[in-house]
């Protein structure tokens, strides 16, 4: 038997390290070989080695430059590497070696959505699955791009498809559970998760935590907290565990430990900006509105469209009197999405405190447009305008918000300051 021939039995018995030691010894012996290299390259590859495969694809695609498979399994490492736009070049070699080639067209069209570009990536999937109707990770890498572009329902559709050809596959019940839960069907994800954990222990660390982040949505914070440390006994490595767990201390007011948990979520991740903007958040609960600016501007650093970022930044910037700055921040929230009622209105507050009624009423007014029925908008519009001596446009903004909340009691009492302004 060749040594060729060893390594490839060795393979099959998935005994990686032996194999790619005989499959360099085949080399040896019997030259260059395509063949040769591509199973030196999976052998690599299943070792988790993803960089020493792609070198020893290349060297089969020098040899054979029309060999399928090696253009495809490298793609397949650039993925798991994150180099996605080198994967779909690949891929678009083997499409045009193999046009019927359903995995490439999957493949491509998941490497797609990793770089945003989720309709032609959806257009990759739908031709691998009109070549092959049963493949699996094409509908469960469908139903993936269609949760990253919230197309929550389509990716259900998906994913119980998936549940029809294997109902056993947890990739969907998980991604059922993410689909819900981002729908705001927390109950319901809940019951997903939970199908996870009954199936599979190795999935279970993610489970247990995404039923936490679901029991923080239904604001059952304790109970949120005993799932993720689940989650983090199976796997204490776990940067979203510590962000999710540290939300729910949050929640409850413990914003010391809740700091603990979002630095090691930033020690496990230092890009990940979620925890940077959450433990801002508990420093300015503290009062630590220093300290806390100096995290929300680094999770704008990191993530520069992060509209949750700008806008607590410049609630703390208002707390320390920093009302010009802050008015810059919501500038930014607004611009990113002109609907943010929060950022209108308390742009409006940081108009008022600065002196400038115009602009702060102009806010007022556009908080109200969005929300017809909010009692604070009036009394505030009318505590501007009062400020302005029009006192009798005040008691009609003051009469507004006590029609809304007839115990307004704030607004009664402007009501009456005003009343008293224009009988002098």
């Amino acid at each position: 038997m060749s040594y060729f021939e060893e390594g490839l039995q060795l393979f099959r018995e998935t005994q990686f390290d032996k194999a790619s030691e005989l499959f360099i010894k085949a080399l040896e012996e019997d030259g260059d070989n395509s063949e040769i290299y591509n199973y030196l390259g999976l052998s690599k590859q299943a070792l988790g080695f993803f960089e020493e495969a792609i070198n020893y694809y290349g060297k089969g695609i020098e040899i054979d430059e029309n060999y399928a498979e090696l253009y495809y399994n490298r793609a397949n490492c650039e993925c798991n590497l994150g180099i996605y736009e080198s994967a779909v070049k690949d891929y678009d070699k083997v499409i045009e070696l193999v046009p019927t080639h359903s995995n490439a067209y999957d493949d491509r069209g998941y490497a797609k959505g990793n770089l945003g570009y989720y309709e032609d990536a959806l257009k990759d999937i739908d031709k691998a699955i009109v070549l092959d109707s049963n493949n699996i990770d094409a509908y469960i890498d469908r139903a993936f791009i269609k949760l990253m572009s919230k197309k929550y329902i389509e990716a259900i559709e998906d994913y119980k498809k998936v549940l029809e050809l294997d109902d056993t596959e947890v990739y969907a019940y998980n991604g059922i559970g993410d689909a819900k839960r981002s729908m705001g069907l927390y109950e319901e994800a809940i019951s997903y998760y939970n199908k996870v954990i009954e199936l599979s222990n190795s999935n279970s660390s993610y489970a247990y935590n995404n039923i936490g982040a679901c029991k923080i949505g239904l604001g059952l914070y304790n109970e949120a907290i005993a799932d993720i440390n689940k989650a983090l006994e199976i796997y204490d490595e776990y940067t979203d565990a510590y962000n999710n767990r540290g939300t729910a201390e949050y929640n409850l007011g413990l914003y010391k430990e809740a700091i603990k948990d979002f630095n090691k979520a930033i020690a496990l991740s230092p890009q990940y900006f979620y925890a940077y903007n959450n433990r801002g958040n508990a420093k300015s609960a503290l009062g630590l509105y220093e300290d806390a600016l100096e995290d929300f501007t680094n999770a704008i650093n990191i993530e520069p469209q992060y509209i949750d970022a700008y806008y607590n930044r410049a609630i703390a910037k208002n707390n320390i009197g920093l009302h010009n700055e802050a008015v810059k921040d919501y500038d930014v929230v607004i611009e990113l999405d002109n609907n943010n009622i929060n950022a209108y209105y308390n742009r409006g507050l940081s108009y008022y405190s600065l002196g400038d009624y115009e602009k702060a009423l102009k806010d007022y007014n556009r908080v109200i447009e969005l929300n017809p029925k909010l009692a604070d908008a009036y009394n505030n519009r009318g505590f501007t305008k009062y400020s302005m001596g029009l006192y009798e446009e005040a008691i009609n903004d003051y009469d507004k918000a006590i029609e809304i909340d007839s115990n307004y009691e704030k607004a009664k009492q402007n009501k009456q300051e005003a009343l008293k302004k224009l009988r002098n």
